[in-house]
């Protein structure tokens, strides 16, 4: 038995606006004695509208400039029911926006949907992608969230696992679409397609994830590039670019929000490694350009459901809320006892010790800590930088003035240089007066030694010469 493909959950437009967005059905609204004492004090009427208008007018504060073209033209009415109704024109309003925007797929950027490669998005956290890119198949699986019918809501591998903010192991970065490793890791998706020596346990599927194939060297070699906190920069594994002798690293995401992965088309499946990045210098500034693009337009797309989702977050949630919170619980229990049920990974039988400042999330936990403990994380990376930049300051002889802790360091050392050095020279003088004493000492006494010598070849010579 086959399940057929994924669709993307459809709701109309008017199932939405079935919602029960006015006014609340409950009985705590109404209340008799408010009435009462309208009809039965009507000296009361002036305190009770002047009240009104107070609540009114503090509410009308908080309004949008929007919301406040909408109170001008209908009637001061109940402070609840006028942000009922306000609610109900945005729902209106996110419901139209929701038409024109184009979904994305958060790994290959692309927004082509057709019915071999339908872009589907999750009905947790909201996040769209291929059903090639993901993973998705009609094969029956297990943990999959598959069904012959297109209303059925499709969850991703964190929202099924109850994980709401995974952590990548692989990059500094949130976001995005994530696959749980063999040991209960979290990773990019992206990331493992792109990273060499990361493996999959089901390639059909692209889950079971494992990291332990691929050499511990490369955790924390090479500095992203791109990076905009330099503490992140060595944390993870990050690529190079393909471009011949190119030396210029970055991490997977990093690269995809600058524009620099190379999208795998399908007739490039068969290939070894279809995978590329090219830094700037080796890229299309037109592909760049459309990736960009591509990226941000899928942020505003997360930004614009969010927002959604707060407007359709109500005291009383519809039944269409109700169910797909019943199916992800149904799918979460499904998943946890699947896992338990899956054999024991296989883990290396020797530890292989890696440096902490490699993991992303160990450095983040090691952050909030130090907030927690009130440490000023930014000044001791400051004094260590400092530090750094006065080591050798003696080899360094071209600085630029400026009001710098490396340029006054090296003012600093040059007057102690100075000093040791005229210290230096008047020792040398010194040494020089009294070597050239002994010298003059030395010349005149081999000045009259000379002259003896000359006297006595002259005599010798006349000795000789007489025999």
């Amino acid at each position: 038995m086959s399940l057929q493909r994924v669709r993307q959950p459809k709701m109309t437009t008017q199932a939405l606006l079935d919602l029960d967005l006015g006014e609340s059905s409950s009985d705590s609204d109404f209340r008799i004695e408010d009435h009462d004492s309208e009809e039965e004090d009507p000296d009361s009427n002036e305190e009770n509208s002047s009240s009104n208008s107070t609540d009114n007018e503090s509410i009308s504060d908080d309004l949008s400039p929007e919301q406040h073209k909408i109170d001008v033209s209908k009637p001061q009415v109940n402070g609840f029911r006028e942000i009922r109704a306000l609610q109900k024109v945005d729902i209106h309003r996110y419901i139209e926006a929701k038409k024109a925007v184009k979904p994305i797929c958060c790994v290959c950027l692309g927004d082509r949907s057709d019915d071999s490669n339908e872009i589907i998005e999750c009905d947790g956290c909201g996040v769209s992608v291929h059903e090639g890119c993901y993973g998705v198949n009609d094969n029956l699986s297990i943990s999959s969230t598959n069904s012959t019918c297109s209303t059925e809501p499709w969850f991703c591998e964190a929202c099924r696992a109850g994980v709401s903010e995974p952590i990548c192991e692989l990059c500094p970065n949130k976001g995005g679409i994530y696959k749980e490793t063999d040991v209960g890791k979290w990773v990019h998706l992206i990331c493992a397609l792109y990273i060499p020596g990361v493996a999959f346990g089901e390639v059909d599927q692209l889950s079971s994830v494992t990291l332990f194939e691929m050499p511990y060297s490369k955790w924390g070699t090479k500095v992203c590039s791109l990076c905009e906190t330099p503490r992140f920069a060595r944390t993870g594994v990050c690529i190079g670019c393909d471009a011949g002798m190119c030396k210029t690293y970055f991490h997977v995401t990093c690269a995809q929000v600058a524009g620099f992965l190379t999208e795998a088309h399908h007739e490039e499946a068969d290939a070894a490694d279809p995978f590329f990045a090219h830094c700037k210098v080796h890229s299309e500034k037109e592909m760049i350009k459309r990736r960009k693009r591509n990226y941000y337009n899928l942020r505003l797309n997360m930004q614009e459901k969010q927002k959604g989702k707060i407007l359709f977050k109500h005291d009383d949630p519809c039944p269409a809320q109700l169910r797909i919170k019943r199916k992800l619980l149904k799918y979460q229990t499904k998943y946890s006892n699947n896992k338990k049920l899956k054999p024991a990974p296989w883990v290396p039988t020797q530890k292989m010790s890696r440096l902490l400042t490699t993991s992303a999330s160990a450095c983040k936990r090691l952050l909030s800590k130090a907030n927690i403990m009130a440490i000023d994380v930014e000044l001791l990376e400051r004094q260590e930088a400092q530090i750094a930049s006065l080591t050798d300051i003696r080899k360094k002889w071209h600085i630029a003035p400026a009001f710098s802790v490396e340029f006054i360091g090296y003012y600093l050392d040059r007057i102690s240089r100075t000093t040791e050095l005229k210290s230096e020279l008047s020792e040398m003088m010194k040494n020089n007066l009294s070597l050239s004493q002994e010298q003059d000492i030395l010349r005149t006494s081999y000045d009259t030694k000379l002259e003896k010598y000359k006297e006595l070849k002259i005599n010798q010579y006349h000795i000789v010469k007489r025999y």
